[in-house]
């Protein structure tokens, strides 16, 4: 048995729809829109693309921590703590980071 899978419209519901990806303000954003309602997008945003200059297709999320030996041993453990998993050695994914620094704020 097949089975078929229908996107609509986040905005109106409609179906036929297409995801479309739009980066904005150093976010990546995910829609589906109908031919109709990305033909709109695409004629309000031409003017500022036409005035702007294309960039890399996606910024880098690259985040290099400042962090000493002791904080990088006080985050491994916060980690284990906190069900994340992680090697005993080598870097530590900037999930575990963020979530870390998030906890603390």
């Amino acid at each position: 048995m097949a089975t078929k899978t229908v996107l609509v419209s986040d905005l109106s519901g409609e179906p036929d729809a297409e995801t479309v990806t739009i980066g904005w303000k150093s976010a990546w954003y995910e829609t589906e829109l109908t031919a109709s309602e990305r033909a709109e997008l695409d004629e309000m945003l031409a003017p500022y693309i036409a005035a702007g200059r294309k960039a890399r297709s996606e910024p880098s999320n690259r985040f290099v921590p400042d962090t000493t030996v002791e904080e990088r041993e006080e985050i491994r453990a916060w980690a284990r703590e906190n069900d994340y998993e992680l090697a005993d050695y080598g870097k530590i994914p900037n999930s575990i980071y963020r979530a870390y620094r998030a906890a603390r704020a």
